[in-house]
């Protein structure tokens, strides 16, 4: 019998960011990757927030940017509130560099 398939969300900052070594890893324990470019997705639209609650991970990748700077990057705001949800859910989450920031900005 083999296992469910399980997925994993990646909220990119930029278009350099990725999982990087741990894609192929992932992918090679039969894990699905959606990689979500945060910039232009809306994260504050129902279908893209259920989609990142339901994953089994969530990844919050990096970027040569930090927390602080939502006024410049405005697409930061809403994502502390959709982490720290996942957080009181007690759902899996790692973040990476600017992904930590953000975890630390929701707790």
């Amino acid at each position: 019998m083999t296992s469910p398939r399980r997925n994993v969300v990646a909220l990119r900052h930029v278009a350099f960011e990725d999982l990087g070594l741990l894609a192929p890893m992932l992918r090679g324990r039969g894990w699905d990757i959606t990689l979500l470019d945060v910039p232009s997705a809306d994260l504050t639209d129902a279908g893209i927030v259920a989609g990142i609650e339901q994953a089994d991970l969530l990844v919050v990748l990096g970027g040569p940017i930090g927390v602080g700077d939502a006024d410049a990057y405005p697409f930061l705001t809403p994502e502390p509130r959709l982490i720290e949800r996942r957080l009181t859910q007690d759902r899996p989450l790692l973040g990476i560099c600017l992904g930590s920031q953000l975890m630390a900005s929701a707790l």
